[in-house]
């Protein structure tokens, strides 16, 4: 019997869905009460885009809560690191310091180029990659190369994620076991500000409560995903679609909306 022929019969609405795709598609949805899942493509790697940044986000929590610093250090601002397009840090002609903790607000609520920079050169990037491997054991999500870094991305080096593992970190921030209870709290918040809301929550923000929707977008040429923690109705629930090698994005853009909407009309029944 097939993978296909085991999954739910209520799920085949899906199936249709993301089989009309093109490119490489994957969704991950998790039911965080009954456990429920449901998967397409779970495991294939895709070029996370800016999806990678919440890796980084645990990863600065973790080294705080060893004591390596406090998140309301202030950092000089890298001169390097700003360029046009990168974010907001470029545009704020008058600020030249700025503490770790606001440093991550702007990567993830706004996804800023220059922030993540700024965060990965100090924590680096080595440090980085050996807690995604050893410390979280994760085999997909690679951190490679800094952001806007055109040049390593010519050569190949590419940060990479998969649905599932970026499901399964999700929930551990979800359950507050990401390094400890009160970080999780607090990068959960976080994600929960985010600014960008054209996919998963395109819909959903009609009617839920302001807040409702923990997530992180992420977005290059052919690339296009979502991965959110629905946090709100009977059943909050985890849901991760990611999409990389689009000729158009906006067929799927499109979908990511309309499967979360309809996903949670049916968890509402």
């Amino acid at each position: 019997m097939s993978e296909k022929d085991l999954k739910n019969p209520r799920w085949q609405w899906l199936d249709n869905v993301m089989a009309a795709q093109e490119g490489n598609v994957s969704c991950v949805y998790r039911n965080l009460v009954t456990g429920e899942e449901y998967t397409w493509k779970p495991d294939t790697v895709h070029p996370s885009a800016s999806v990678i940044k919440i890796y980084l986000m645990a990863f600065v929590f973790q080294l705080a809560s060893e004591g390596r610093f406090r998140l309301t250090d202030q950092m000089d601002i890298d001169p390097a690191f700003l360029a046009e397009s990168c974010g907001v840090l470029y545009y704020l002609k008058d600020v030249r310091r700025m503490s770790i903790r606001d440093l991550m607000e702007l990567m993830i609520i706004v996804s800023d180029n220059a922030a993540t920079n700024q965060l990965t050169s100090l924590v680096g990037m080595e440090n980085l990659q050996k807690y995604l491997a050893d410390s979280l054991g994760l085999k997909a999500t690679r951190w490679r190369r800094l952001m806007m870094d055109f040049e390593a991305a010519a050569r190949g080096l590419q940060n990479d994620t998969s649905a599932m593992e970026t499901a399964d970190f999700l929930e551990k921030i979800y359950r507050g076991e990401l390094v400890s209870a009160d970080a999780s709290a607090m990068m959960l918040q976080i994600l929960k500000e985010q600014q960008f809301d054209d996919l998963i929550p395109f819909y959903l923000n009609e009617f839920l409560p302001e807040h409702s929707i923990a997530h992180k977008t992420g977005g290059l040429e052919g690339v296009v995903h979502d991965a959110s923690i629905v946090d709100a109705g009977k059943e909050p629930f985890i849901l991760c679609l990611f999409g990389s090698g689009l000729k158009d994005r906006t067929p799927y853009q499109r979908a990511m909306g309309e499967i979360a909407k309809r996903i949670f009309e049916m968890l509402q029944e």
